[in-house]
């Protein structure tokens, strides 16, 4: 948090349950003309950052943009479909003159759901930044070598403050004055979201030093004090009784002297709040159950009761650094210390999820939801092949389990045999059985005649009588597997068929249809047939024609 006068650094470490815990603070004072020279300013400021930061790439540098730079708004839309809320929030912000594409970012925030005349709608808080301030403030950090993670504003770090739980509010409804320098500002808080801010031109501490001396004028005192020693006689007062008595001393006034020379101003401020919280329509029926103070200097205990009594509130010092007791980095700070410390703290705790970024908008925040997805879908389907390999590298374990079960078995069996089985044997042993196998046809097929003759007598009947039984001795291949042909020999047959003259064909019939049948004949045909007279009695005489196989 670079300010008029001091820059406040605060560092914070996440921990998995999403709570925050200090790591180190640092307040470093300096001349406020050493930062009209950007160059000398920065080499001012960048060993501090270093040293602060450190190496650690983890660190996440967020600051601020000047809340004048800065238009933060709030309306309600009707309830739209996910995918059509960015562009009614774009749109309604347009119509209502929000937002100069050319000059500033814009973002938004869904706060929830409201009920307006019955009808359920979003209550929206959108804001724009200066492009040309933030390109600024970019380019002042990156000069240094350190690209910055965020950047947004004080309103929102005091946000980040209640929403992170660092201070804990029972409070529904809440504000925050700020009295700066040379203007005030009041940010209204509901359920933790900021539902109003308004900067108030009166109430600062250049008015109440304004207001000092001109009371001090009017007293006619020798020493008239500069707008400086006006606000060191604001940030000493009531605090140190040395002090005091100087400034008594020198100026002649005391605590309550000066009390009364700022009541105008004060009064001035707490009618403007008072007015602002009346009018504000974000908060409707609601009322503001507590004020938080911050200020650019200390604020004396009886200005806070002031406050707390015109308008009716509770007051209470803004300290976010109070309840760390007993920690090393915290220890030495006074109230008006930590108070000083509040809104860099409120940066150290920001996240993209928590807090409004302009150089983090909802645009980024879309394709990175996009870009999300898409890796989420290539690392699912990675998953997938993953499991489908998982799956086919433990069917193929198991199947191997079985080839290695079934090897042994067989290893088993095999060590049964005695000698043992070589390739050479079984190639000796199959060549032997070919061997037998070859002279065993050699022998079928010089006896195949005698054999064919003795199967064509089993096979007729005694009421057929052959005449003839003729072999081709030309014999012909036909057909050939990998050992050994197979031969084809014609047979003629011919004979009588005697018996009741009505039975003859029938029994001729079955006659072929028995060598058909056998294990020699095939493919029997009737070359020739006619009924002839034999012993006085009609016979058929036939000639067939088969072949006889020869292995």
């Amino acid at each position: 948090d670079i300010g008029e006068e001091f820059v406040c650094l605060v560092k914070t470490s996440g921990s998995s349950d999403g709570s925050a815990a200090l790591v180190d603070s640092k307040i470093i004072k300096y001349d406020s003309r050493a930062a009209e020279n950007l160059y000398e300013f920065r080499k001012f400021l960048k060993p501090y950052l270093i040293d602060f930061c450190g190496t650690d790439a983890d660190c996440d540098v967020w600051t601020k943009i000047s809340t004048s730079q800065v238009g933060i708004f709030f309306f309600n839309i009707p309830r739209v479909p996910k995918n059509q809320l960015e562009k009614v929030v774009f749109w309604t912000a347009k119509k209502e003159g929000y937002i100069d594409e050319e000059k500033n970012v814009f973002d938004f925030e869904i706060q929830g759901e409201v009920v307006e005349q019955g009808n359920p709608k979003y209550s929206v808080m959108v804001y724009t930044a200066s492009k040309t301030e933030i390109e600024k403030i970019k380019s002042f950090f990156s000069e240094m070598g350190i690209t910055l993670a965020g950047i947004t504003t004080v309103p929102f770090a005091i946000q980040n403050i209640f929403r992170s739980k660092w201070l804990s509010v029972t409070e529904d409804v809440f504000a925050s004055l700020f009295i700066g320098n040379n203007y005030s500002r009041i940010d209204v808080y509901k359920n933790e979201n900021l539902v109003m801010t308004r900067g108030i031109k009166t109430g600062s501490t250049s008015s109440m030093a304004e207001a000092i001396i001109a009371g001090l004028s009017e007293k006619n005192t020798k020493e008239k004090p500069t707008v400086e020693e006006a606000k060191e006689m604001l940030s000493y007062l009531g605090n140190d009784s040395e002090k005091d008595q100087s400034i008594k001393a020198r100026f002649g006034c005391d605590k309550d002297d000066i009390l009364k020379m700022i009541a105008p101003v004060m009064e001035r401020l707490v009618r403007q709040v008072d007015l602002t919280l009346k009018t504000s329509s974000s908060i409707e029926s609601q009322r503001v159950e507590k004020i938080y103070i911050r200020s650019a200097v200390n604020v004396e205990k009886s200005i806070l009761d002031y406050i707390s009594t015109q308008l009716g509130i509770k007051t209470e010092y803004f300290d976010p650094l109070g309840r760390l007791t007993r920690n090393v980095k915290t220890e030495s700070f006074n109230v008006s210390e930590g108070v000083l410390l509040s809104p860099a703290l409120g940066f150290a705790l920001s996240t993209n999820q928590r807090t409004p970024n302009a150089i983090f908008t909802y645009v980024e925040k879309h394709k990175e939801v996009v870009a999300t997805r898409i890796n989420r879908f290539i690392f699912l389907s990675f998953l997938a092949v993953l499991a489908v390999c998982l799956l086919t590298m433990i069917y193929q374990g198991s199947k191997l389990n079985i080839l290695k079960k079934t090897k042994i078995t067989l290893e088993k069996e095999l060590a049964l045999f005695s000698p043992p089985l070589t390739v050479e044997k079984v190639l000796a042993t199959a060549n032997e059985v070919k061997l037998q196998s070859s002279i065993a046809k050699q022998y079928a097929q010089k006896y195949f005649p005698l054999v064919s003759i003795g199967e064509i007598s089993t096979l007729t009947p005694s009421n057929i009588r052959l005449i003839s039984f003729k072999m081709n001795q030309n014999a012909q291949t036909v057909k050939m597997d990998a050992d050994q042909p197979t031969r084809e020999t014609d047979v003629l047959i011919e004979g009588i068929v005697q018996g009741s003259k009505d039975m003859l064909d029938a029994d001729l019939t079955q006659y072929v249809i028995k060598l058909e049948n056998s294990r020699m004949f095939g493919k029997v045909s009737i070359q020739k047939k006619e009924t002839v007279s034999f012993n006085k009695k009609d016979v058929i005489h036939f000639i067939l024609n088969a072949k006889a196989g020869n292995p």
